[in-house]
């Protein structure tokens, strides 16, 4: 049975100044301390934060990149179950539902707009313990037994390499431990029957080799109703299942063998997305009458091998990485009768498929740290092997057929009322050689630099309504780096400057008869000036970070359609940029009251000529003219518009988010934290094309509260969160359909979601 939801009146802050009497540090318990941890050590201060920003350990406060850190604890607390949720929790970040398509994320203005594209890439990458992960795809993946999350922002193009312009997402997962012997367990129970149960042991053998194993299954009923769908099946569900066997063995101490395997499933009835013309007005409603279920299901097997030469440290890094992605996609979300008196057609995408199968090595040599030169080498290899399939209909009645991709169907599948149909083979290889060096001037100057060699190639054979295959490539090759200065004025006062640069490949378009746009597109270079200052007062019970930067984005990677109906894709804006400064501040307050703060204001705009066709306007040309009719390829052509000047997409100007904790001892009861968090991003356009009516995202307010009791004298411990606790419906993004009808599509804010838990470690 779904848990009541509590209706809250009165002002919201009036409610947070009532509840900040006992709410809580986000503090993790001792179990939860590791090398993210950033809670107040045993003298009262900030404890020290390390992290791999530059893939050697380093301390955060003296590290000359701007680095947001996020322990297990705080994941766990702020209830963010994949890196999806990041969106608004890091200064810049924004991630975006994009419905049955790979989620966007978008760091300081660089983002992944090839959402329909197999051969675009996302600009943000995502790392886990070492090991870069081939698809936008892998936002999807619930976080498990997590150690830390390290979100870099600005171009990481030395180290981490191409689709890292924006910067990345590292995850680092809980490591086995040597002779200890340990582990956790978790049930939770919450609304829309949402259900959780996890748990994880360490297992040690003998002295030298350690098993850690981890699982988790999630299940929540859907949000928002689907009332004209057969079983009236409810969207925005969860059916999750996520697995990760890690292996340790230290024969002696210079070796070092850590192998892992993780498995992900996910199933969905459906994303909990609207078009922004469904006459049903509630946003936590539906009138599509198409089901389509969303199925993920994600492989990876890796390796890290490192040993210690004494002067230096040599690691090798091997993964395999399997995706499957099936999901079918009403182009539409109406039901039949309102989009044929919309569009003229119901739209169904019975088959958007896509697989992708990827090998990455990588093999550094780092220097032994301590030294007034620091240094690191390496080289990395990826070659990842895909494809995507789309058939979609358009039906003006309905018409039973059984959908496949077998050219000898074609006609029946044209009799169906078959709109399109596509497969491309793709095939991408990317080699990389790449140094970065510091070098202590002084011992409080120190000059770091680093160049990065990368060689990359996407190829594909695509075909489209069951024609002949046609070859497309895409090649790069260049220099990405960096150079930084940083000074340390002060014991825990440091100042940096640096200039960087960071390159996202270039790739090819699913439209190999268009006009305007290309059949590849350009690579996207992004050259960054950036300013910082981290410090630490007050006996290190306040840390404040600042950064100001300025990106100038070279062929920036956009979307739009062409003069021909369905040739689109993926082109290049010559110049844009953005400019902004970010803050991150974390202070230790008496009584045991936390304050953690994060903002930013960010500025973007177009700066070259540049001419795009929307695909929401070009969809509304078709039906207005009839497709392919000489009258709609002329207003096609005559649609395009200079879209200098335009704000770009997932920008906002301002952006910040809080959490108010308190930490309270309770005698005979235990430790009792709590904790408000608030998240606010002001109004923004979700599109390049910044359309009041469709682009526009308002004023975005959230608040969060959790409470968390560590039992005394028990291992036990019971924790409730509220998500969204005045149950605001706020529009949170909105995308276009490039293909089918050309809708706008919409997502909201989840309802309020309170959730209870109870567990235990050992």
């Amino acid at each position: 049975m779904t848990l009541p939801l509590i209706r809250l009146s009165g002002p919201p802050l009036a409610l947070a100044l009532v509840l900040a009497g006992s709410v809580p540090a986000m503090a993790a318990s001792p179990t939860d301390a590791g090398v993210g941890d950033t809670n107040a050590g045993d003298n009262g201060q900030l404890g020290e934060i390390t992290v791999t920003a530059n893939k050697v350990s380093s301390n955060l406060q003296t590290t000359p990149v701007a680095v947001s850190v996020l322990s297990g604890a705080t994941l766990d607390r702020e209830h963010i179950a994949n890196p999806v949720d990041l969106s608004n929790k890091v200064p810049g970040l924004t991630i975006s539902n994009a419905g049955n398509y790979p989620p966007n994320a978008t760091l300081r203005g660089v983002g992944y707009d090839g959402l329909q594209n197999n051969s675009a890439s996302p600009g943000v990458s995502i790392n886990q313990n070492g090991v870069y992960l081939g698809t936008p795809v892998s936002l999807f993946t619930d976080f498990l037994d997590v150690g830390q999350v390290e979100v870099l922002r600005g171009p990481q193009g030395t180290v981490f390499g191409q689709n890292s312009d924006g910067g990345a997402i590292n995850v680092t997962t809980a490591a086995p431990q040597l002779g200890k012997l340990g582990g956790s367990a978790e049930l939770s129970y919450g609304s829309y029957q949402y259900g959780r149960a996890r748990g994880t042991i360490n297992l040690p053998v003998g002295q030298t080799f350690a098993l850690r194993a981890s699982a988790q299954v999630t299940d929540q009923n859907g949000y928002m109703n689907t009332p004209n769908m057969a079983g009236n099946k409810a969207v925005g569900d969860t059916h999750n299942v996520i697995t990760r066997v890690d292996a340790l063995w230290k024969p002696v101490d210079r070796l070092s063998i850590d192998v892992w395997g993780e498995y992900f499933h996910s199933f969905a009835h459906g994303s909990a997305v609207k078009n922004s013309v469904d006459p049903l007005t509630d946003p936590r409603e539906t009138s599509n009458d198409y089901y389509a279920p969303q199925r993920i299901t994600s492989k990876i097997v890796a390796g890290t091998v490192a040993y210690d030469l004494d002067f230096a440290t040599v690691k090798s890094i091997t993964s395999y990485q399997s995706l499957t992605y099936r999901a079918p996609w009403s182009g539409d979300l109406l039901d039949h009768a309102t989009a044929v008196s919309l569009y003229g057609v119901k739209d169904q995408l019975p088959i958007n498929d896509r697989f992708a199968d990827t090998w990455t090595e990588e093999v550094d040599l780092a220097s032994r740290p301590g030294g007034r030169f620091s240094w690191i080498v390496g080289a990395f290899y990826l070659h990842t092997a895909s494809h995507i399939n789309v058939l979609e209909f358009q039906q003006t009645t309905p018409i039973a057929y059984t959908p496949t991709l077998d050219p000898a169907q074609a006609g029946a599948m044209y009799a169906a009322g078959m709109n399109f149909e596509s497969i491309s083979h793709q095939r991408h290889r990317s080699v990389a050689l790449y140094g970065q060096a510091t070098y202590d001037i002084t011992r409080t100057l120190k000059l770091t630099g680093g160049l990065r060699y990368t060689w990359d190639r996407s190829t594909a054979e695509t075909s489209s309504y069951y024609a002949t295959p046609v070859p497309m490539k895409s090649e790069f090759n260049g220099l990405t780096g960096k150079v930084a200065l940083s000074w340390q004025v002060a014991p825990t006062n440091n100042l940096y400057a640096q200039f960087s640069t960071g390159v996202k490949p270039g790739g090819t378009n699913l439209n190999p008869v268009a006009v305007i746009i290309p059949t590849a597109f350009r690579n996207e270079l992004v050259r960054a000036y950036e300013v910082g200052s981290k410090n630490e007062f007050l006996n290190r019970k306040l840390r404040v970070n600042v950064s100001a930067f300025y990106n100038d984005y070279r062929n920036l990677q956009l979307d739009s359609e062409d003069p021909l109906p369905y040739e689109g894709g993926m082109t290049n804006v010559a110049k844009a940029h953005v400019y902004g400064i970010e803050a991150e501040a974390t202070a230790l307050l008496p009584a045991g009251f936390r304050i953690d703060a994060n903002a930013a204001w960010m500025n973007s705009k177009v700066d070259s000529d540049s001419y795009f066709l929307d695909p929401y306007i070009a969809q509304g040309i078709n039906r207005t003219y009839g497709i392919y009719t000489a009258a709609d390829l002329a207003a096609r052509a005559a649609a395009f518009e200079n879209i200098k000047g335009n704000q770009l997409p997932r920008v906002p100007t301002f952006a910040a988010g809080g959490t108010l904790g308190k930490t309270t001892e309770i005698p005979g009861v235990g430790t009792l934290d709590t904790s408000l968090q608030l998240t606010v991003r002001a109004a923004h356009w979700g599109r390049i094309y910044n359309r009041a009516g469709t682009d526009r995202l308002p004023m975005l307010t959230l608040v969060n509260f959790n409470a968390h009791l560590d039992i005394a004298r028990t291992r036990f411990y019971t924790e409730l969160a509220v998500t969204n606790l005045f149950d605001v419906a706020t529009l949170t993004s909105t995308y276009a359909e490039n293909f089918g009808v050309g809708g706008i599509y919409q997502v909201f804010a989840p309802p309020r979601q309170v959730i209870g838990r109870i567990g235990f470690k050992f």
